[in-house]
């Protein structure tokens, strides 16, 4: 498989309100990539003063001064910006 001779370190994120990227589907997927370190992150609405989320609006420049943000210190740096949210795979 491919996805196994990936070596760079994964950050996966996943919103409680995922319809998508649910807990479940994110630890399957990250079961293939065995070459690489795997992280995976929990976060809630709550977190980011929300009352929703969901999938896709992570995307929005709503959260390009948080989230965004956040994402640039494991892009730039290689740091889990929610090391307290991290769940098993």
């Amino acid at each position: 498989m491919r996805m196994a001779s990936v070596t760079a370190p994964i950050l996966a994120i996943t919103m409680s309100d995922d319809e998508i990227g649910t807990v479940p589907a994110i630890r399957r997927t990250l079961r293939c990539y065995t070459g690489a370190q795997r992280t995976a992150v929990l976060l809630h609405p709550g977190h980011m003063g929300r009352p929703e989320v969901g999938h896709f609006s992570l995307f929005h420049d709503s959260h390009a001064a948080g989230f965004w943000i956040d994402t640039l210190f494991w892009l730039r740096d290689g740091i889990n910006p929610w090391p307290g949210r991290t769940f098993a795979l």
